[in-house]
């Protein structure tokens, strides 16, 4: 009887570990499409793009509210979490994911994991991390880091916006900036 107990209560164990909420697998996948698009392309934009050309855009006047009136392009990102955007504006060292569902808790511990330690020799910095309330959007909370190296005016720029509140266009949207130059 104590092992079938065990054995239940390991099991029962395992499937919480497993079974993750829906927002924050939508979070873990706006962590992963963050990492491995924009951070890992940050320093080579014009590359990505490249590498993104044979890939469907949204059309212009979609990919406007992603682009925020700036020209350039954005491609939805499908993920079996949901569709994510990726968006970077023409002739400027930026790049966005845009998420329309997550959860924001899981979403900045993630970016917070990504962006608070900066590979040596360059030193991380918090910069910014409040909250504003917003009509459209209720209360949204704005993180952001900078990553410098020493006798550099280049340094790289990581933000984080969440919107919590259920009725927010986008919930989270982080970006990644070279500023400086």
């Amino acid at each position: 009887m104590p092992r079938l107990i065990a054995a239940i209560f390991i099991l029962g164990l395992a499937s919480n570990i497993c079974l993750a909420s829906e927002g924050e697998d939508q979070a873990n996948s706006f962590a992963n499409i963050y990492a491995s698009v924009c951070l890992k392309n940050l320093t080579n934009l014009d590359a990505l793009r490249e590498k993104l050309s044979p890939i469907p855009k949204l059309p212009p006047e979609k990919a406007a509210m992603f682009l925020a009136g700036n020209p350039g392009d954005a491609w939805p990102v499908p993920d079996k979490h949901g569709t994510f955007v990726l968006a970077i504006p023409s002739g400027k060292n930026f790049c966005a994911v845009h998420v329309r569902r997550a959860s924001t808790e899981a979403a900045k511990k993630l970016f917070i994991g990504l962006v608070s330690n900066a590979p040596a020799p360059l030193i991380a910095k918090q910069l910014e991390n409040e909250q504003t309330q917003t009509a459209a959007n209720g209360q949204i909370q704005t993180t952001s880091y900078e990553w410098s190296g020493p006798n550099t005016t280049r340094k790289m720029l990581f933000t984080l916006t969440t919107a919590s509140s259920d009725t927010a266009q986008v919930q989270v949207l982080g970006s990644a900036a070279i500023i400086g130059q």
